[in-house]
């Protein structure tokens, strides 16, 4: 029997008979992969890719809560508020209360957070096209698709438990 996957069709590039690699460790290689190049791109404009992160969804929601932050951002409630400190402290973000209920803080970008941000967007946007210069967009698709379906999966799994 021969092996039809070779590495141009996604295949492992481990020797033949060996077990494939995990599926953790690919996904924590890519991981490492993009976030660290993300963090070099972004480095000299003094944001981390967290920090980039909470922009993004600001820029994209107008105007947040905290708590719906600390919900998408992969890190906990203390980080969450102190990566928000941090942005309030840089300018980038300004934080009000809510005044019908004081409890609820609001987030929203400065003009030059929202210059910042879609100038960092861009950024990674190319930092993206770099990062997939050789692969085609059906690729994509299939790892996009791939992606959401083992994301899915894990999703049912928690509500199973």
């Amino acid at each position: 029997m021969t092996d039809n996957h070779d590495q141009s069709q996604g295949g492992n590039d481990s020797p033949q008979g060996a077990q494939p690699i995990g599926l953790g460790i690919q996904v924590t290689s890519l991981m490492n992969a993009v976030l660290r190049g993300a963090a070099t791109e972004l480095e000299p404009y003094d944001i981390t890719p967290l920090e980039f992160t909470a922009l993004r969804m600001c820029l994209a929601k107008g105007e947040t809560t905290m708590t719906e932050l600390a919900t998408i951002l992969p890190v906990d409630t203390s980080r969450t508020s102190r990566t928000v400190t941090g942005l309030v402290d840089k300018g980038l973000l300004r934080r009000r209360r809510r005044r019908d209920d004081r409890r609820v803080v609001m987030l929203r970008l400065s003009e030059q957070g929202i210059e910042l941000t879609s100038t960092l967007q861009e950024l990674l946007r190319a930092f993206d096209a770099r990062l997939t210069e050789n692969v085609t967009e059906d690729e994509l698709r299939v790892f996009e698709s791939v992606i959401s379906r083992i994301a899915a999966n894990y999703a049912a799994m928690q509500e199973t438990e």
